[in-house]
């Protein structure tokens, strides 16, 4: 069972050479195991990169924002 896991990830993992772009992550089959045996990529929430940046910064600055109106308010 574990090679068919193993399988699956060597399958999904990234072998690029510099400058390459990087294809979009996508599970292939799915594991029926019980509990799931999955590979880092099936096991993957979200991608990181700029936008989750963009969006966590963005959320800071209003928060900021919001912190400062109820200051200047009260």
């Amino acid at each position: 069972m574990n090679s068919n896991v193993e399988q699956r990830a060597k399958a999904q993992g990234e072998n690029l050479s510099g400058g390459d772009p990087v294809p979009p992550m996508r599970a292939d089959d799915h594991t029926n195991a019980s509990p799931a045996v999955e590979t880092p990529v099936e096991a993957r929430q979200g991608f990181l990169g700029p936008r989750v940046l963009m969006v966590l910064v963005g959320g800071l600055v209003l928060a900021v924002v919001a912190w400062f109106a109820v200051e200047w308010i009260a």
